[in-house]
């Protein structure tokens, strides 16, 4: 039997007894930089939709409200629920383009990941 220092002087055991190569360590660690940029685009790009989603039933409550003022006895739409909604359009369009732009990152790292022929 061998003592345990024994085992951690050696460091990793390679396959077949090569000598550990720096290039394919070198490509192994960037294929998972790139894997943990990929999942942080990912959850980037889903909290971007949730926002979006967000600002589009506050959009639709506002144009909710607005009709009802208009169809109600006696009330009347301001010009305040006009401005209140484009506001909203407005935010809401910059959100759904940040989106899109993570979405396209999203798929150069797919492509980036897939060009090192490890995925």
């Amino acid at each position: 039997m061998r003592p345990a220092d024994a085992d951690e002087r050696q460091g990793p055991e390679q396959p077949c007894g090569r000598p550990p190569n720096p290039a394919r360590a070198a490509a192994r660690r960037d294929v998972a930089a790139l894997e943990r940029e990929h999942v942080r685009a990912h959850l980037r790009a889903r909290r971007k939709l949730l926002e979006v989603a967000s600002l589009l039933d506050e959009l639709q409550s506002e144009v909710d409200a607005s009709a009802e003022g208009v169809l109600g006895p006696g009330r009347r739409a301001g010009g305040e629920a006009e401005e209140r909604v484009l506001k909203l359009c407005e935010k809401a369009e910059r959100k759904a383009a940040e989106a899109a732009l993570m979405g396209r990152r999203i798929v150069e790292l797919h492509r980036q990941i897939e060009s090192c022929g490890c995925s």
